[in-house]
């Protein structure tokens, strides 16, 4: 992923300095105009892609100050969560076998921590349970108490489901 974010930096004119060496170490990453710096303190891929997400979300959506304005940050954190994890990504882990929270991380390439926000931002926009759409067909998405996946099946296949467990115990 952070290559793709790269290659979106690239084509959209922004230029990504990856190890800028910032005075602070408090700063992780920064949007300046078409530039983004990212921290040579940055240790891991996972958080190198975190922040880069953010500050393309920042170069690339927001307008004005948006140090003043906390709704704008907030959106932004919604988007980079959209980005990097999705309902669609928790149900992929979820059949891919992930059931501890630093399994899911692994898994979708972001810090562990980030996994935990993101999942809290979840529960708080869809509620404990949602549907989610794929290819593969219709899930639904439990978040709490834990994460579980279950297949959506339509009341029309129950009744066929039934039908033919009625059939099967008859003869």
């Amino acid at each position: 992923m952070y290559e793709k974010l790269l290659d979106e930096a690239l084509a959209n004119g922004i230029t990504v300095i990856e190890k800028y060496p910032f005075q602070s170490p408090r700063i992780r990453g920064l949007c300046c105009d078409d530039t983004i710096a990212l921290s040579e303190q940055i240790d891991t891929t996972a958080e190198r892609t975190v922040i880069l997400c953010e500050e393309l979300c920042h170069a690339t959506d927001s307008v004005g100050d948006i140090l003043r304005d906390s709704r704008a940050e907030h959106r932004t954190r919604q988007r980079i969560y959209d980005r990097l994890i999705d309902l669609k990504g928790l149900v992929r882990a979820t059949l891919a076998g992930c059931r501890e929270a630093w399994e899911f991380a692994d898994f979708l390439g972001v810090p562990p921590a980030f996994f935990n926000e993101a999942l809290e931002n979840y529960k708080a926009r869809f509620g404990v349970m949602t549907k989610v759409h794929l290819p593969e067909g219709l899930f639904l998405l439990q978040l709490e108490p834990t994460l579980r996946v279950r297949r959506a099946v339509r009341t029309s296949d129950k009744k066929r489901l039934s039908d033919r467990t009625q059939k099967e115990t008859s003869t």
